[in-house]
């Protein structure tokens, strides 16, 4: 209908403005597909994803179970705007919102993510070692690192004129509000920041040198988010291993963290064994070095050596001047494991590994909250300590 428009005159409304709430869902929905797919996009380059290739694998995920197959074909058609049978993310972004009505956007969405995965450069695909990169540097195994060792030198030198200076062996700042403490079990952070305390020069050195070896090559493919919850939630679980089975030792250093790394380089072999051992006998001496059976038998030979060490040193040990947690080194193995089938990158992700990732996230949290019970309603703990720090 005409309406009047002042000095401009009359001019004609030829359908409703937006309704405010309608702009914004828009607005969320480019947030969302950008987070989800661009970066998908892009790892195709510049002249996007080949139109064939993506109605395939559109098919292959069930999108015809949801839309019919000639309106799948007429989308995508319709998409490729300047017809070189390639959709690039600008394209994308115009079908889906622009063509797609909200039932049809909402089955391409539940699908879209799996068919562009499966349409990745064949390389990428097949190859795991093809997916490590610098680009973005892993920033997360550095910095935490830089952390633990500006903290040990602020320690160390609160420590130099004291009874219990910081050497080799020993020279653990017991006072610390980071350290944990069974009788501080209330001050919760404790059960985290215990990993920025060492006691000795070796302690953190040995350390450091196993998180960089390990979380280094797990942050060039997986990207520095899922090493960093992986890292932390190993911790967590190494020291609420430890609250339930040492329940009067304090507890020091980065060993939850470590040994959950291990358990993350497990579950990545686990999930990517094929794509691990992808010409692994055709190539160099270091294809073979990194396929998945070589990888497996070295993490698994460390890993029981180094417990071996522990245990012996913990309970046979005559001369050993400290307790090893040995419960808190399996916590974090178990950790890194349990959690990094399902979050740590998976090359090819077959329908078992879905489930199974599900399946040891459970086992996490029922564990985490086992633990948590068993801090609360234990009695053989030492007495509280509620002194002001």
């Amino acid at each position: 209908m005409p309406i009047r428009g002042g000095r401009r005159g009359r001019r004609v409304m030829d359908e409703e403005e937006p309704l405010p709430e309608e702009v914004e869902m828009e607005e969320n929905l480019r947030r969302e597909l950008q987070n989800k797919f661009k970066p998908m996009f892009d790892e195709h380059g510049r002249e996007g994803l080949p139109l064939k290739n993506l109605r395939d694998e559109l098919i292959d995920e069930g999108i015809t179970e949801h839309i019919p197959d000639d309106r799948v074909r007429e989308l995508l058609v319709r998409a490729d705007g300047d017809g070189d049978a390639h959709i690039t993310y600008k394209e994308f972004m115009e079908m889906m919102t622009r063509d797609l009505t909200k039932a049809e956007r909402s089955a391409f969405r539940s699908v879209l993510r799996d068919a562009i995965a499966d349409i990745l450069p064949k390389h990428m695909r097949e190859d795991f070692i093809a997916n490590y990169t610098c680009c973005p540097p892993p920033i997360f195994m550095i910095t935490i690192s830089l952390v633990e060792i500006i903290i040990f030198v602020v320690y160390a030198m609160e420590l130099k004129d004291t009874s219990n200076p910081v050497t080799a062996n020993s020279g653990v700042p017991t006072y610390s509000p980071l350290i944990y403490l069974p009788k501080r079990r209330y001050e919760a952070w404790r059960f985290i920041t215990y990993m920025f305390i060492h006691q000795g020069y070796l302690h953190i050195v040995s350390n450091l040198v196993f998180q960089l070896l390990l979380g280094l090559p797990l942050e060039m493919v997986n990207k520095f988010w899922r090493i960093l919850v992986i890292y932390v939630l190993g911790v967590i679980a190494g020291s609420l291993a430890h609250s339930v089975t040492d329940h009067d030792v304090a507890l020091a250093g980065a060993s939850g963290g470590c040994y959950a790394l291990i358990g993350a380089h497990i579950a990545s072999v686990i999930v990517n064994w094929k794509e691990m051992n992808y010409k692994c006998f055709e190539g160099s001496i270091c294809r073979f070095l990194l396929s998945a059976p070589v990888r497996l038998t070295l993490l698994l030979t460390f890993s029981i050596l180094d417990t071996g060490n522990a245990v012996y040193r913990r309970f046979f040990d005559a001369n050993a001047t400290t307790k090893i947690g040995i419960s808190a080194h399996i916590g974090g193995l178990l950790a890194g494991l349990l959690l990094g089938i399902p979050i740590l990158r998976n090359i090819k992700e077959l329908p078992w590994e879905k489930t199974l990732g599900w399946v040891t996230l459970a086992i996490y949290l029922l564990f985490v909250s086992f633990a948590m019970f068993f801090n609360g309603l234990y009695p053989g703990y030492p007495d509280t300590d509620w002194t002001p720090l």
